[in-house]
């Protein structure tokens, strides 16, 4: 498939996923019982689709604009891979909030730990 497709489906999946979103927080109500109850575990699976599925066409245009010639012929999961490290890292940070865990330190650390995995995933070639 060609970026320009990944973008369109990106749109339609984030859109789809960010109105389900909505549907979560204005429709159920979150259960004291446990940290991931139906409703937290619903809410961050969207989320998750939402930030990856939101990141694809900024991936997109940066990837045209500043990445060698031929980039997609050589990676064609480069734009997803992306995609799913944002929205990988926004629910982490997400459930140590909830979880009462979350400070500048752990941010830091994890995004440069997304931040090496994705350099080591663009410079094996």
């Amino acid at each position: 498939m060609r970026p320009k497709w990944w973008v369109a489906i990106s749109i339609v999946v984030a859109g789809i996923s960010l109105f389900s979103l909505h549907y979560i927080i204005n429709n159920l109500w979150p259960s004291s019982q446990t940290i991931l109850a139906k409703p937290q575990l619903l809410f961050l699976t969207f989320l998750f689709l939402g930030l990856s599925a939101g990141t694809v066409p900024i991936a997109a245009f940066f990837n045209q604009r500043f990445a060698s010639d031929g980039w997609f012929k050589r990676d064609k999961t480069r734009l997803v891979r992306e995609g799913a490290w944002v929205g990988l890292f926004g629910v982490i940070l997400l459930y140590l909030q909830l979880l009462r865990a979350l400070n500048w330190t752990i941010v830091l650390v994890l995004a440069g730990v997304f931040i090496l995995i994705e350099i080591f995933f663009l410079t094996r070639d």
